[in-house]
């Protein structure tokens, strides 16, 4: 049975910088998982993407992967690219995000494929801390709806579980029985309590908030190892 885990970042299609921490990781056997937001923003999101499918690493549901898919899904089905008035392509880095697959129509529909099996959140039930708290990973950080995991997931509950996982931020709610990681929010060093860490060190914003880096948090021994964005 896997002892440990290294949880990464939002990456956000920065492929170069994402196999320098992989080399970096002391133990590379271990089970690796991400916490959404491998595309956009970066100029690499289709080699992110390939990289950690084809790996088959554990990954959970970002907003960016949502964006991607309802993005995407529309281009591919007017086959048309509504840049004026699209806030994925302006606002969110989907721009980059098109012209790094060279209008590959396969692989577009693919990696929309791969995102749509992705799941909201993981629980490792057999990964603890020392009071006893196991890991769950999601993209943003989970308040009070976590009550409702295991509702219907057309249930407003669940609905709300759902938008906190993809969008929440700032707040701080604990769960007692879990151990959160998450990224979404980029800080300028991780942040880690009693009860979560958030490790998106905003690897994509080189020379804002102070950050542009990719983290990664070694499971449960929270060991810290970052590398900073080598992009060109």
């Amino acid at each position: 049975m896997t002892e440990n885990i290294y949880i990464i970042g939002d990456v956000h299609g920065c492929y170069k910088t994402l196999l320098a921490l992989i080399d970096k990781l002391p133990n590379k056997d271990n089970k690796i998982c991400f916490v959404g937001d491998l595309c956009d923003k970066g100029n690499n999101s289709k080699d992110v993407i390939e990289f950690v499918k084809s790996n088959n690493y554990d990954c959970v549901l970002g907003n960016h992967e949502v964006m991607f898919i309802d993005n995407v899904t529309e281009i591919l089905k007017t086959n048309k690219i509504d840049e004026e008035s699209s806030f994925w392509i302006n606002r969110c880095g989907g721009k980059e995000t098109l012209e790094n697959y060279d209008n590959d129509k396969k692989l577009l529909q693919e990696h929309i494929s791969y995102f749509k099996t992705l799941p909201l959140f993981l629980e490792y039930k057999h990964l603890k801390t020392k009071d006893n708290r196991y890991l769950v990973v999601s993209h943003s950080h989970i308040l009070s709806s976590w009550k409702y995991k295991d509702y219907a997931k057309d249930s407003s509950g669940f609905k709300a579980l759902e938008n906190e996982c993809l969008n929440s931020r700032y707040k701080k709610h604990d769960n007692t029985n879990i151990f959160n990681v998450y990224g979404h929010t980029p800080l300028e060093n991780p942040s880690i309590t009693e009860y979560n860490a958030n490790i998106d060190l905003g690897c994509f914003f080189k020379n804002e908030y102070n950050s542009g880096k990719l983290c990664a948090l070694e499971f449960p021994s929270m060991q810290v190892i970052m590398q900073e964005n080598v992009e060109e």
